[in-house]
C-alpha cells in the first residue's frame, strides 16, 4: 500500500519533532513536510497535496483553522486534525469538519487514536471516488495487506460481528473493520439493509423462509444465510420484485 501523505505544522519545534518521530514509527505513514506558521502550511499543502494535515491553532502569520480553510479552497478532500494547548477551539474546528481534536500534553495514544481515525477517513473517500468513476461496479475492501475490487455481483451479503464486517461470496469470505453503514453507502440499489447486522444482495436471493419473530434469506449453493427483520420483510419483498420487472 501507498503510504499516506501527512503534512505537520506547529510553532514550536519540541512539538513539532514530537509528531515527526510519533507519525513517523508507521509505515503506512509518510511525513512529506513539516511548517512553522499557517502561511508555510497553506504553501507547503499546495505543493504537496497530503493526505493528511495535523495542525497547532496558534501560530504566528495564520492560525491553523483560517489556515486549513484556505488548503480546503484547492483541497477539499483533505481529512485533518488540530492537535493543540487549548481546549477552547474545538467547536470551530468540528464546524469545519476537523477528523479530531487532540489537547496536549499530547498523549502516544491518544495522537495514535485520531491518526487512525484520519486514515479511515481517507480510505473511505477514496473507495466513494472510486465507486463514482466506476459506477459503483466493485466494492473495494483492504483485506490481509491487499486491496481487493469485489464485483457487487458475487457479493451474497455482509454481516456485522463484533467490531468486524464479513463480506461473502461464493469463493471468498473478506474481513473489514468498516462500519456497516459506510459499506452500504458504497453499494447500489440492489443491496438492502435487511437487519441491523446484515446486508444483503437482493439478486443472488435464492429462498426466504421464516424462523420464530425474524426471517432468514438463503443463497444458492451456500450454506450460510442472512437476517431480515420482520418490519422490512414487506419492503424486501417489493423491492426484489422491482428489480425483477
Amino acid at each position: 500500500m501507498i503510504p499516506l501523505k501527512i503534512l505537520l505544522a506547529d510553532d514550536h519545534e519540541d512539538s513539532l519533532k514530537t509528531l515527526e518521530n510519533l507519525a513517523a514509527k508507521h509505515p503506512e505513514f509518510e511525513v512529506v513536510s513539516t511548517c512553522r506558521n499557517g502561511e508555510e502550511l497553506v504553501e507547503q499543502a499546495a505543493v504537496y497535496k497530503p493526505d493528511i494535515v495535523i495542525t497547532d491553532i496558534k501560530m504566528p502569520k495564520l492560525n491553523g483553522v483560517d489556515a486549513i480553510k484556505k488548503c480546503m479552497q484547492f483541497h477539499p478532500d483533505l481529512k485533518f486534525f488540530f492537535v493543540s494547548g487549548y481546549g477552547d477551539f474545538a467547536v470551530e474546528a468540528f464546524n469545519i469538519s476537523a477528523v479530531d481534536y487532540v489537547v496536549k500534553p499530547l498523549e502516544k495514544s491518544r495522537f495514535y487514536a485520531a491518526l487512525e481515525k484520519a486514515k479511515w477517513a481517507v480510505l473511505r473517500n477514496e473507495k466513494k471516488l472510486f465507486c463514482q468513476k466506476h459506477g459503483k461496479k466493485k466494492l473495494p475492501l483492504k483485506f490481509n495487506g491487499a486491496l481487493y475490487y469485489v464485483p457487487f455481483n458475487d457479493i451474497l451479503f455482509i454481516e456485522k460481528l463484533g467490531k468486524k464486517c464479513f463480506v461473502y461470496t461464493k469463493e471468498k469470505t473478506f474481513e473489514t473493520y468498516e462500519k456497516i453503514s459506510d459499506l452500504f453507502e458504497l453499494l447500489d440499489d440492489s443491496f438492502y439493509l435487511s437487519h441491523r447486522s446484515n446486508i444483503i444482495n437482493l439478486n443472488n436471493i435464492f429462498y426466504i423462509k421464516p424462523k420464530n419473530e425474524t426471517y432468514l434469506a438463503y443463497f444458492l449453493g451456500f450454506s450460510k444465510h442472512a437476517h431480515i427483520s420482520k418490519l422490512k420483510i414487506k419492503e424486501v419483498h417489493e423491492k426484489i420484485q422491482q428489480l425483477n420487472e
